[in-house]
Parts: C-alpha cells; structure tokens; sequence
C-alpha cells in the first residue's frame, strides 16, 4: 500500500506543478488563473507533507508544516474567489473577497507558528502550544465544516451567477464549467469521507492507519482526472448591475411596472421591430449590451424590459427567434441539403446540444421530429 502510495502523492505533485506551469504561461491572464496557481501550490504542499509523514522526511514536514496546518482555512475561501473571479471583474473581487482569508492569516500566526516554534525549539512558547493541544482533537472537524460552508456559499454563488449568464448571453456552453463544477463536487466528496473517519474515531475506535493518507489518496486522484477541463477553464464577465438586480428584483417589480410601462411597451415594439428586421440573434455571440446598442438603449433598461415586462431571460428571449428561425429555414426546400445541426448554427445557436434540448423544450418535439411532422 506504502508503494501505492508513493505513486499517487507523486503524481498529484507532479499534476499539480503541470497545473500551475500552464495557468502561469497561459496568454489568457488574470486573477481567476492566480488563484488556480496558489490553490493548487497549496495542494503540492498538502501531498508533500503526507509523503514525508509516510518516510519520515524531518526537512519536508518542516517545509510543509506552516502552509498545511490550516490549510482547509484557505482552500475553501480560494474556491469561493476562484467561482467569483470568473464572472466578475478583478477588482471587485479583490475588494470584497480578501476578508475571507483572514481566519487562514490568523491561524497562521496564533496557532501554526507557535505550536512549530514550540516544537523545534522546546522552550518558546510550550505553555502555550500545550493549551493548544488539549484542543487539538476539534480542529480537524472543525475545519472540515468551515470548509463545507465556503463549498455550499461557493455552489450558490455558482448557480447565481449563471442564472445572471442568462441575462446576458445568447450562447452559453455547459461544458466551459465542467471544470468548476468539478472543482467544487472533488472537495466535497473528500472532506465527507474525512468527516466520516473523524466521525468513526470520535464514537467507534482509534484506526490504527493514518486516515489522512486516504484523504490525500483520493485529493491526488481528483487532481490528476480534472486536468483536461481546468486548462480550458475561461473567464466570462457577468455586469455586476445584474447580480444586485436579482437581490432586489421580487421587492421593485411592481413599482417599476407602474413607472415605466408607457416606456416599456415603447421600448418593446422597438425591440421586435429589431428582431424581425435586422435579425441579430444570427450572431452566436450576441449579448445584452450588443442588443441594446442595436435598439439605442442601456442594457440596464433592455435587462429591465426582458424581466419585469415581457419576464423573459435574454437568453430565453433571443434562442425562442432562433427556433422560429429554424422552423422557418428548415421547411424550405433549399435547406434539404442541410444537416439539422447545420441549419441551427445558421439560426445562431452555438451548440448542438443546447440547441437540441431548448428546442424540445420550447416545441415538445426533437428537431428531427419536427422536420419529419413537415
């Protein structure tokens, strides 16, 4: 097993040190990247630490001590930074989300580097690490938890911010956040498993194995599977005036239904005098702001129309001219030459399966279905 061992800690080290050479050279920089290079140097850390536990490296347990003692404290925060710097702007991410580290940063200096103080030199300090370890047997839960709240805040932020993609965006591709999904489905699974081990210590009986061993058995594996979707992992911007729209949206419908409605319908007749004319839901990558530009408005007032007037996503809103455009297209006899998927990406869908699964929920039927009912 100790061979087994050995081998999946190296290769998580090695995966992990391929990840973050690739986020380095990466062309497409940015915060998003930065914090995927210090996640996953923090977990080089974590193995390196488990593999000198396993052969008894003193230098390595020293390196590695100070980073992995409360580690837990930083990876969940990093995953939550990670999920918010791909659809917002740095900046803002910087500015709201550092606080979370700070219980890692305290943890560092009140707890971690005393207790190794007190350990490498044996008089600084042993009062106080000594008090320290009769409540030693919490931390490992303890962190566990804390660091299944940052997981669930991290999938809520998740869903949050593609239900806000779809105000936006025409084209949404499900496979650009495979990767994201993945990174947060990994934790979970890992920390329950470690719960599950504190849980049977805690109530059953001692293990004599060092369970962390596991732990990090299945954290390598995770590592070396995920690497295919976290390169590819890009960055899509989300205006921020639509994450604070979806706080406030039930609570300000009324009024601005009652205030704005002359201009609402106003603002709709030119929308769909647009849409059937200039036909701009052809562009794949048509997006809110492109839109309204198109029909001479702010994507702040267009956003408004789609969900408090005609109460439609824009992604919604567009794809429904895009089936109708199909409908249209492929009845004609000079498209019987054309695969259906070839006609719907000259209707402006991105993606075969997207395509295929609004149109069956828009119509009932498959596209193929329909082309045979004609």
């Amino acid at each position: 097993m100790k061979l087994v061992y050995d081998f999946l800690f190296i290769l998580g080290m090695l995966f992990s040190c391929i990840y973050i050479y690739i986020f380095y050279k990466s062309k497409d920089k940015g915060l998003h990247k930065s914090i995927l290079i210090v996640y996953f140097g923090l977990l080089v850390f974590v193995l390196l630490e488990s593999y000198a536990s396993i052969h008894n490296i003193d230098i390595l347990l020293h390196i590695s001590f100070l980073p992995v003692y409360g580690v837990k404290l930083a990876l969940g925060p990093l995953l939550l930074l990670y999920i918010q710097s791909l659809f917002l702007e740095d900046k803002i991410v910087l500015k709201n989300g550092l606080i979370h580290l700070i219980p890692f940063v305290l943890f560092l200096f009140i707890i971690s580097l005393p207790h190794k103080i007190a350990l490498v030199s044996k008089e600084y300090f042993v009062d106080y690490n000594n008090t320290i370890q009769e409540y030693l047997f919490l931390k490992r839960p303890l962190l566990d938890v804390i660091f299944l709240i940052y997981i669930y805040i991290s999938f809520r932020t998740f869903n949050k911010f593609k239900k806000a993609l779809k105000c936006n965006y025409s084209s949404i591709e499900n496979n650009n956040f495979i990767w994201v999904k993945y990174l947060l489905v990994t934790p979970l699974i890992v920390i329950f498993v470690d719960l599950f081990f504190v849980a049977y210590q805690l109530f059953i009986g001692y293990l004599e194995w060092r369970t962390q061993n596991m732990i990090m058995l299945l954290t390598s594996v995770s590592i070396c599977y995920g690497v295919y979707y976290g390169v590819k992992q890009s960055k899509v911007l989300v205006p921020y005036f639509l994450l604070e729209n979806s706080k406030n949206n039930t609570g300000e419908r009324k009024v601005i239904n009652n205030k704005l409605a002359s201009e609402f319908y106003s603002l709709e007749e030119s929308l769909v005098a647009f849409m059937e004319q200039e036909k701009p839901y052809l562009d794949e990558d048509l997006t809110l702001n492109k839109l309204a530009l198109g029909i001479h408005t702010t994507d702040k007032k267009l956003s408004a129309l789609l969900n408090q007037h005609i109460q439609m996503s824009f992604y919604n809103f567009v794809n429904s001219y895009r089936i109708k455009e199909f409908k249209k297209l492929v009845a004609l006899p000079s498209y019987n030459d054309y695969t259906i998927e070839g006609i719907a990406y000259e209707c402006g869908f991105k993606s075969k399966a997207s395509f295929y699964r609004l149109f069956k929920k828009v119509t009932g039927q498959s596209p193929s279905e329909f082309k045979i009912s004609l």
